[in-house]
């Protein structure tokens, strides 16, 4: 069985960028919180690096303990779309007690615009590298944040 390469993203000081932390044996990106500068950074390290999947993770609020799967990311009229198979993360989730849902709108700012330049990225360059951004709740909307980041690490494992 061949490895994956995979990247996991996240935005600093967010309860992404802890879950990240749980992640052993992933490369990591903490994102600065800054719309150019982020998708700068993922864009380097996605150019430089081959991985097969990429994991972008950001906050939403208003959610608890669940976590929503985006489909796309939009920049004015133009929307571009993932090429991850979102039913079989979602199905991952679920059958691993986390409640999920596939969601079509990353947001109108920093989660967005990262998936928007990632996506772009990767599509106008040809690359078979697949991204995915999935928001989780902040800190306060998470019951056992342990128990949570670790189940979505493993997901990641799995994929």
């Amino acid at each position: 069985m061949i490895e994956s390469r995979v990247l996991l993203t996240a935005f600093r000081g967010s309860s992404a960028e802890q879950l990240i932390k749980y992640a052993n044996g992933f490369d990591t990106l903490v994102l600065p919180n800054d719309k150019i500068k982020d998708s700068e950074k993922l864009i380097k390290k996605i150019a430089y690096s081959t991985y097969d999947y990429v994991f972008s993770f950001g906050q939403k609020p208003n959610i608890k303990n669940k976590v929503y799967i985006e489909t796309n990311a939009r920049s004015k009229e133009s929307i571009v779309a993932t090429a991850f198979d979102c039913e079989r993360l979602q199905d991952l989730f679920e059958s691993n007690d986390i409640k999920s849902k596939i969601s079509h709108n990353a947001g109108t700012s920093y989660c967005n615009c990262l998936y928007y330049n990632g996506l772009s990225y990767i599509q106008n360059n040809h690359l078979k590298t697949r991204m995915i951004f999935i928001h989780i709740p902040f800190f306060e909307n998470i019951n056992d944040t342990d128990c949570f980041f670790t189940k979505v690490i493993n997901i990641v494992s799995k994929i």
